[in-house]
């Protein structure tokens, strides 16, 4: 996957995965999402679950575990079907750069052995107060699947990878709001 070293995270970071994607890229295969979503939460306690293995593990769409290896870094593994392949990705995520509970900019990789298939993904999460006191959480992420789910193509993986990325947005206000409701 192919990013620009001299555009700043800090500077938008919601929009450095995205704009890490070129449209040359979209058609090597890397797909780009963005968008903002709004949680009942304040900043810290979003933040929290955000980093929280075990709300890693319940919230990302076909994680069988999620394991914090360091302070930045996380093990993973996640089996997802997609079209008649089922993946079963085992790797690692690296928060490159952080700053709480502003934002988070993480790289990730995986490989499933059995299909050959990679998973490269680039993603941006920023968190602002909202005036109504909830968080707007603005993302961006691109993610190349190469291999053999990735000669499925992007025209049939954009819908599959799609539909994951509101599941882990859903699940992840889901979460939030039961802790606070709790």
């Amino acid at each position: 996957m192919r990013h620009r070293d001299d555009d700043p995270p800090s500077a938008g970071v919601a929009d450095s995965a995205s704009a890490a994607v070129t449209s040359e890229d979209e058609a090597d295969g890397i797909m780009s999402f963005a968008d903002t979503v709004r949680i009942d939460a304040d900043r810290h306690q979003l933040w929290a679950a955000l980093t929280d293995p075990e709300t890693l593990a319940a919230c990302v769409p076909g994680a069988e575990s999620v394991e914090r290896v360091s302070e930045r870094e996380y093990a993973c593994e996640i089996t997802r079907s997609i079209s008649r392949l089922t993946v079963s990705l085992q790797g690692e995520a690296e928060l490159v750069e952080v700053h709480p509970p502003d934002y988070v900019v993480t790289r990730g990789s995986a490989f499933d052995s059995k299909t050959g298939s990679d998973l490269e993904v680039l993603a941006a999460m920023e968190l602002q107060e909202a005036d109504d006191g909830r968080v707007e959480l603005s993302y961006s992420a691109a993610v190349e699947l190469t291999g053999g789910a990735g000669s499925i193509g992007t025209r049939l993986l954009r819908p599959v990878v799609g539909r994951d990325v509101d599941a882990y947005f859903e699940n992840v206000r889901a979460v939030v709001t039961d802790r606070d409701e709790s």
